[in-house]
C-alpha cells in the first residue's frame, strides 16, 4: 500500500474555509465546487500518467503537475469564494450557473497549465 503523503491533499483544506467564508444558502454549493475541482485536479494528474506524460507535454515549467494545479484550482476557487461570499442569495440558479461557469474555466485553464 502507498503512502498518503499530507501535501498532496493540502487542497482539502478549501472545505472548511468554504464552510466558513459562505452564507448558509451558499454553504453545500461551495463545498461541492471545492470538491470537484480538487478531484478534478486529480483525474486530470492521472489522465497525464495514463497517456504517458507525468510531467507534462511540454517540458516548460519544471515544477510537478500537482502543484502547478493547486496554483491554477487555488485562484479558481478563491475568487469563486470571494464572489459566493460578496453575491446574493436571491436566485440559486444564478449562483449554481456561475460555479458551472468558474468550474468550466478552471478546467480548461488548469489542462492548459498542465500540458506545459
Amino acid at each position: 500500500m502507498e503512502h498518503i503523503n499530507f501535501m498532496d491533499w493540502i487542497d482539502l483544506l478549501w472545505v472548511p474555509l468554504a464552510l466558513i467564508a459562505l452564507r448558509k444558502g451558499h454553504r453545500f454549493k461551495g463545498v461541492m465546487f471545492v470538491l470537484s475541482c480538487i478531484f478534478s485536479l486529480r483525474l486530470q494528474i492521472e489522465l497525464m500518467e495514463e497517456i504517458g506524460y507525468p510531467d507534462g507535454i511540454l517540458p516548460f515549467v519544471n515544477y510537478p503537475p500537482l502543484f502547478r494545479g493547486f496554483i491554477t484550482y487555488g485562484v479558481f476557487i478563491a475568487v469563486f469564494l470571494l464572489l459566493s461570499y460578496i453575491s446574493r442569495e436571491k436566485d440559486p440558479y444564478v449562483f449554481i450557473a456561475a460555479a458551472i461557469t468558474v468550474f468550466i474555466a478552471a478546467f480548461c485553464v488548469s489542462s492548459f497549465i498542465l500540458i506545459l
